[in-house]
């Protein structure tokens, strides 16, 4: 240990190692960045001009001609929300224009790069998870934990694991003081700086590094992605195979168009820095607790360069709920008010003036909750009072309002390219827009701001929570039925003839439209309570399981299943055999990090029907398991179960597939899910030998099957499959093999035609057909 100053101290050690002469090269380049064939982009572009020049003229419209004098106060906000949305539309089209996609020139050699990981209070499961990923980056470099908790278990953790700690005793500027004290400390080149939670892939600075060959760049960011999909900002599509998480638009869009115009901005993790450029403007600004984007604009003032590097290099862990979600929310909005206040982009020195109004845009998107707040409100107050905020026919309102809508929804499903998805997006406006409209009010504010760290972990969700949209379902609803009643007696003299109008019925459906999704964000937070402690990383894959003879040394059964979650503390597997609750269980695990042997017990057992057949579910804890085994265990699922479960995912889908998908099933029939281990033979074909062995039957059809193998099989060979215990059978012919790569492995989709002679899916028609035979006969 190296003693440095009365302040903290550092240990460290070098991790990685050059590459071997020969070794291959990094997986090829993946975008986190959809991309469009050429003509499809330039009809994208086109259709965004059209609807800015429509929403133009509709805006000139609701200013000149529909204000109603008898309801102004009314009048006016309305109008001005439709402003809103106007100049934001306007500003998404400006960002969203180019994406930029890079690739990054090779790594040079022989720099001096450190890893810092930041904690406060973070679990030692998150933690250890993270350095024991940082650690096994493949470039050359040292790995610090930056413990501003001063925790003694962190730093005992990290003599285990043989990274570097550095812990301070003052604890001012939070993240950004911590940051700074640990520059005291190191000399080095570069520092990518993750956060507690965000475990990097093995390939992270061979893949950014390279843009440093630019003297100008100061620092490069990568996308933030998350690998707790069960969390309160995912929506999964199993079925559809899509996913779709709250920053997704972010990182695909906004950071690659505002990269096209030198605006791309630091996002506090998963980035890496350049010395040099810190040490010149002093380290982290700490003037707001958002000290990343505070940084940038000092950066870019300066006149150093930004980089966006499109390509998903680390996992971390997005809010499990909704408090942790609105904690997270808060902070932000609240440093964007502290850089309008304290250091406007506007006014900075040094800036261009697209990096102006992209930094002013970022910084006051919170605004945006007043705006969602007088629509979510609007139908409220007609039904209650009778105010109407317009003063034209309705003929001439629907006229001009239906064709936005339509411009406005299409052209933002264009530009987003795939990633936007309208419905759900809307879902997280309603989420947000009270802790939006909360975070402005620092913008007043002379006091300074506690930095508040995302919960990690179990929580709790309050009422308080989700209050605000409770309150807009609720008077929603109440006001339809308070306008019924009125308009019928006479309470109200409303200018329209209450149903019988076109304003009642509009505002009606509007009044529903929002507690739809008020509803939606009310049972959401209520359901997103997080149960576990640490994560259960999902991955398939074949084992078989030895059951223990009453708690003893002798086998007494063994059950071919499948993995579905992992973690070190336990694992759940599917099986067609049950295995009795407290069973003693032993399991080889061949992960991509080497086989290991874990025991444990099982805990639970659940049961489904799966196409006719039962199918078992078993929790099992492991028994306590020797520090190597956990650390393989944690680094096959960091490096290997998270990506290529995301590569079995879609996160942007067009516009146009999705509504193929909606009107007509595009694969022309119906796969099953079955997720269940089989048995698989290969057939000899030529000088190819006959194989056998365990895979994972995925999905079967009337004509086909997909298994996810271990090892490629070529087209056109005779393959068969069947689950033990199950009527789950086939045999027909490899029509397809993808390849699925993730840092660690690799394995293979493979795609088969199947006989019917011998099918599953044969003898199950029979099965309904005989059940439709007996249900006449009784009729």
């Amino acid at each position: 240990m190296k003693n440095v100053g009365s302040s903290g101290n550092v240990e460290s050690t070098l991790h990685g190692a050059e590459r071997a002469e020969g070794a291959p090269a990094d997986q090829s380049f993946r975008d986190a960045i959809p991309r469009l064939p050429k003509a499809e982009e330039y009809f994208t572009r086109g259709f965004a001009l059209f609807t800015l020049l429509y929403s133009s003229y509709w805006l000139y419209w609701r200013w000149t001609s529909t204000l109603n004098p008898d309801a102004m106060a009314f009048s006016l906000a309305l109008a001005l929300a439709d402003t809103m949305g106007v100049v934001n539309f306007a500003i998404l089209v400006v960002t969203c224009w180019k994406l930029t996609y890079h690739q990054p020139p090779p790594a040079p050699r022989g720099l001096k790069v450190d890893i810092f990981i930041t904690t406060y209070d973070e679990p030692l499961e998150v933690l250890r998870r993270t350095a024991i990923g940082a650690r096994a980056v493949t470039y050359p470099h040292r790995t610090y934990m930056l413990d501003d908790g001063e925790r003694d278990e962190v730093r005992a953790m990290c003599q285990q694991l043989g990274v570097g700690y550095i812990r301070r005793t003052t604890h001012e500027h939070a993240k950004a003081g911590n940051i700074n004290n640990a520059f005291k400390h190191v000399q080095n080149d570069f520092t990518l700086q993750l956060d507690a939670d965000h475990v990097p892939l093995p390939n992270i600075l061979d893949r950014m590094l390279g843009y440093f060959n630019d003297p100008k760049v100061g620092f490069v960011q990568s996308p933030q992605d998350y690998y707790n999909t069960d969390s309160f900002t995912h929506v999964v599509n199993d079925e559809a195979k899509r996913i779709w998480e709250e920053n997704r638009i972010f990182y695909s869009l906004i950071l690659a168009g505002k990269d096209n115009w030198n605006a791309a901005f630091f996002c506090g993790s998963c980035g890496i820095l350049r010395r040099s450029a810190f040490d010149e403007i002093g380290g982290f600004s700490t003037k707001s607790i958002t000290e990343d984007m505070e940084t940038s604009i000092v950066l870019q003032g300066r006149g150093w360069k930004a980089m966006y590097h499109g390509e998903t290099l680390a996992y971390g862990l997005a809010p499990a709920s909704a408090t942790a979600y609105h904690v997270q929310r808060l902070r932000w909005g609240q440093g964007a008010m502290q850089i309008l206040r304290n250091m406007n982009p506007l006014t900075y020195p040094g800036l261009t003036i697209a990096q102006r109004i992209l930094y002013f845009a970022s910084a006051t998107t919170y605004f945006d909750g007043y705006m969602k707040l007088i629509l979510y409100t609007a139908p409220i107050i007609f039904f209650f009072t009778g105010a109407l905020p317009v003063s034209i026919t309705n003929h001439e309102l629907l006229l001009r309002l239906i064709p936005y809508i339509i411009f406005m929804v299409l052209a933002f499903e264009m530009l987003s390219r795939g990633t936007g998805w309208m419905l759900i997006s809307e879902r997280y406006n309603m989420v947000r827009f009270w802790t939006y409209i909360r975070a402005t009010t620092a913008l007043f504010r002379e006091k300074p701001l506690k930095f508040q760290v995302t919960p990690k972990g179990r929580g709790e969700v309050p009422f308080k929570i989700y209050a605000p949209q409770f309150l807009i379902f609720t008077l929603s609803g109440a006001s339809i039925i308070w306008a019924t009643l009125a308009s019928r007696y006479g309470w109200i003299d409303y200018p329209s003839s209450g149903w019988d109008s076109i304003a009642f019925w509009l505002n009606g459906f509007w009044a529903v439209w929002n507690m739809y999704f008020a509803g939606y964000v009310v049972l959401h937070s209520r359901a997103s309570r997080q149960q576990r402690f640490d994560h259960r990383f999902l991955d398939a894959f074949p084992i078989r399981v030895t059951v223990m003879e009453n708690r003893g040394s002798a086998p007494l059964l063994e059950v071919s299943a499948l993995t579905q979650d992992l973690n070190p503390s336990g694992m759940a597997f599917r099986a067609s055999t049950a295995v009795a609750e407290g069973s003693r269980v032993t399991l080889p695990l061949a992960l991509a990090s080497g086989t290991v042997q874990v025991s444990g017990e099982v805990l639970r057992v659940s049961s489904e029907t799966t196409q006719g057949e039962k199918v078992f579910t078993h929790g099992v804890r492991f028994d306590q398991l020797p520090f190597e085994t956990r650390d393989a265990i944690e680094l096959h699922c960091a490096h290997h179960s998270i990506p290529m479960v995301r590569m079995q995912y879609r996160q942007s889908t067009n516009i146009i597939t999705r509504a193929a998908e909606v009107l007509g099933n595009i694969r022309g029939e119906r796969r099953f899910k079955v997720q269940l281990p089989a048995e698989v033979s290969v057939e000899a074909n030529g000088d190819d030998p006959a194989e056998a062995g365990l895979a994972m039957l995925e999905d079967v059809s009337p004509r086909g099957a997909r298994l996810l193998m271990e090892t490629p099989v070529a087209p056109g060979r005779k393959i068969s499959f069947e689950v033990p215990g199950t009527s789950f059978s086939g045999e027909g012919t490899v029509i397809f093999n993808r390849t699925l790569e993730s840092p660690m492995r690799v394995r293979f989709v493979v795609g088969i035609i199947r006989d019917p002679k011998r099918s599953w899916f044969r003898s199950l028609t029979r099965e309904w057909r005989s059940l439709g035979d007996d249900a006449d006969e009784s009729a």
